[in-house]
């Protein structure tokens, strides 16, 4: 018998006045006793006293979460991840939406006998900014969720601005200034009519001090529905500099958003990775950026709404112009089923490329064992009930390789949606023809995994005491036919409240959550949740989220196939191009823009547009370029010339910056065309990193350069 149970043995059978052989009392003072919980959000020690801890968002709803489950009437008060959601919803880009939680509850500390606590908790219900020099801050009426507590005469705010204490008034605006980005410190405090005096501490990420706004933003609705619904959303144009209308359009269409919350601000930060997105403008790019009103809905009824938005470019832009179109992650699966559409209805899309950016042609794949872990826990956590409800959404069962709702005998699969999902695909050809169909991944093509083995255990959180024991470990997904273990949960308190116990195991899988691939830190993400029981370890940080080879659509391989070296590489695939890491043979997080996949990107996207130009080179130098093939290019090219008369010609390589790399040509040459092969290397004989060169030819008065993508 265990030390615990000795201890519970002794407690059972203690004289009369023992706490824990006492049922909990039906009715307390005041109407709240979180001894019905498992109290996650620590409420004893954000009390409102000068020590009273940061309080991230997080716990902000999970301390709003444990006091509406654990009161005896309804306490009027909204779910805190609607109240969130509802709130991010505001017409104002740079508003920041605050919430105040004040409450007082209790806890039974003998038979009998309970003690009354207070909580106070500022919610930041924006945690991240993007306009952090120019924001607003509002509490309403609304979103102040209060019980039994004193009336509140006055509350003053430091936002971490360097303006000190300011009075906060509900519904008024609290204009708010950041010069610098990073994380900030917001301390509340709170007078009261009784002369209570409280102090809360909260927390706000400034990503960007400032994002360019929209040339303009379109409405769409799609005129087709999907299973008796219809898709809409919202499109941004961010035009080239100095253009007043839509002319050469690149559409990109967003991911999985789990809670539609990434509106043009989110996008912008991500789609600028390494100046991507200003870069294309400065080439002469349009951005037409596709943001879904709910982005979790089935695949096919968001790729209705790409259809629709299609054709108004269509409609919009001139007639010998094209479009490039992007989709990143599931944005990826959605342009494809909406071309398939397009070319099975016969409509011209006039798309010359799409690009599929780390997309899960072939499955996504969450560590089944993460996907219980959420499960168990969701009773007691916020956060893990709504991360639970994401992988119920029609497209991420869509998406997932396996999916826990189909664990069952020691085995599981795929939901019966990813099926159907397939079954649509293959029923409209499977691949758009028309188009360059190009793929970018960020898994590792050299086999590379994620640093740990199949079956290995990759999440810990093991809790013992005399009140409480908890235990949730996660272990990778096992490889081979043998029934192995993934999830061990165990919530088992001695006050008289239901105690919970699981253990899941299957066998017979394929071991997808440690193979190459872009990844997710699922792990960490659950690590840095603030547990008060013991430490929620992550062994790994980081899973396999999109499998290499399924970014890439490879049939008939495994999941460590040796990409880089397969010679009949392209035979297993419907794109014409393949793009994958090289730099250190290293898997990337998934949608991480390298410069070399800065370079793939514009390369592609750039790529047959001078067959559409409107204005067409109406007088080549005398001396000019013809061509340099190939482009992009891996480990050489070939530079071809032509000069009208024998004359002196210089052509040489520069970088981005303006500085030459290395002299391929130079002298008198005679009339006519030439060439010279360029191998990657500088005036030293050094290789030169992956990225966007320009080759440059002189002869006399004569300028002409064009523009060189070296791949790696």
């Amino acid at each position: 018998m265990s030390y615990r149970w000795i201890f519970v043995f002794l407690l059972l059978f203690a004289p009369h006045g023992s706490a824990a052989e006492s049922p909990l009392p039906s009715s307390t003072p005041h109407g709240i006793l979180v001894d019905r919980v498992l109290p996650l959000a620590q409420l004893q020690a954000i009390d409102g006293s000068p020590g009273a801890p940061v309080v991230s968002a997080a716990r902000w709803r999970q301390a709003v979460h444990e006091l509406r489950r654990s009161a005896e009437q309804d306490l009027g008060w909204p779910d805190p991840r609607a109240l969130q959601n509802a709130a991010r919803n505001s017409s104002l880009r740079n508003e920041v939406p605050l919430a105040l939680l004040y409450a007082q509850y209790d806890r039974q500390i003998a038979e009998g006998r309970v003690a009354g606590n207070t909580v106070i908790a500022l919610g930041v219900l924006r945690e991240r900014v993007h306009h952090g020099s120019d924001l607003v801050f509002r509490l309403t009426e609304d979103r102040i969720l209060s019980h039994a507590v004193g009336k509140v005469i006055e509350m003053t705010l430091d936002a971490g601005d360097g303006r000190g204490p300011r009075l906060l008034v509900p519904g008024q605006e609290f204009a708010v200034s950041y010069a610098t980005t990073g994380p900030k410190e917001l301390t509340l405090r709170l007078r009261t009519a009784d002369g209570d005096q409280f102090l809360a501490r909260s927390a706000l990420d400034v990503r960007l001090l400032a994002v360019p706004t929209p040339t303009e933003t379109w409405q769409v609705q799609a005129s087709e529905a999907y299973q008796g619904v219809a898709a809409s959303g919202q499109a941004y144009l961010y035009l080239a500099p100095g253009r007043a209308e839509l002319r050469n359009p690149v559409v990109v269409v967003e991911g999985f958003d789990l809670d539609n919350t990434m509106d043009w601000p989110v996008l912008y930060e991500l789609l600028n990775q390494e100046g991507l997105l200003e870069d294309l403008r400065a080439d002469g790019y349009d951005a037409v950026v596709l943001d879904f009103t709910e982005a979790t809905h089935p695949i096919q009824r968001n790729a209705l709404l790409l259809t629709e938005l299609l054709t108004r470019i269509h409609e919009t832009i001139p007639s010998n112009k094209s479009i490039a179109l992007v989709g990143a992650s599931m944005g990826g699966l959605v342009a494809r089923y909406a071309l398939l559409l397009q070319e099975n209805q016969g409509i011209d899309s006039r798309v010359r490329t799409y690009v599929s950016f780390d997309s899960p042609h072939q499955g996504a794949n969450i560590p089944l064992g993460m996907q219980h872990w959420l499960d168990f826990f969701s009773d007691e956590s916020t956060d893990a009930a709504f991360l639970l409800s994401r992988l119920n959404t029609p497209a991420s069962r869509q998406m997932l390789l396996y999916h826990y709702q189909q664990t069952a005998g020691g085995s599981s699969g795929a939901d019966p949606l990813r099926t159907q999902w397939m079954l649509d695909l293959t029923g409209l050809g499977g691949w758009p023809s028309i188009p360059r169909k190009v793929a970018v991944a960020n898994g590792s093509a050299d086999g590379v995994g994620q640093g740990f083995a199949a079956g290995q255990q990759i999440l810990e959180w093991e809790y013992a005491s005399f009140l409480v024991d908890i235990t949730g470990n996660v272990w990778a997904a096992p490889s081979g036919a043998a029934q192995q273990r993934i999830f061990d949960g165990e919530i088992n308190r001695i006050w008289p409240l239901p105690d919970n116990y699981q253990t899941v195991t299957v066998g017979g899988i394929t071991a997808w959550d440690h193979a190459p691939g872009g990844w997710r830190s699922s792990m960490a993400e659950a690590a840095a949740t603030e547990a008060p029981y013991g430490d929620i370890v992550a062994l790994f940080d980081n899973h396999c989220f999109v499998p290499t080879v399924s970014a890439l659509a490879l049939q008939g391989v495994t999941p460590f196939h040796d990409v880089a070296g397969d010679a009949a590489l392209m035979s297993r695939t419907a794109f014409d191009a393949l793009y994958y890491p090289v730099t250190a043979s290293a898997n990337q997080e998934h949608i991480h823009v390298s410069p070399e996949t800065k370079a793939w990107l514009m390369a592609e996207v750039e790529a047959g547009v001078s067959a559409v130009e409107e204005s067409p080179r109406v007088a080549l130098p005398q001396a000019h370029l013809l061509a340099a093939t190939p482009n992009p290019f891996n480990p050489s090219t070939r530079v071809r010339w032509s000069l009208p008369n024998a004359a002196e010609a210089e052509v040489g390589i520069y970088d981005l910056k303006g500085r030459r790399v290395r002299q391929l040509a130079g002298g008198m040459y005679p009339a006519g065309d030439h060439s010279v092969l360029w191998t990657g290397r500088d005036e030293e004989g050094r290789k030169v990193p992956s990225g966007i060169y320009f080759v440059q030819l002189r002869s006399g008065a004569d300028r002409d350069a064009t523009r060189l993508v070296l791949i790696k």
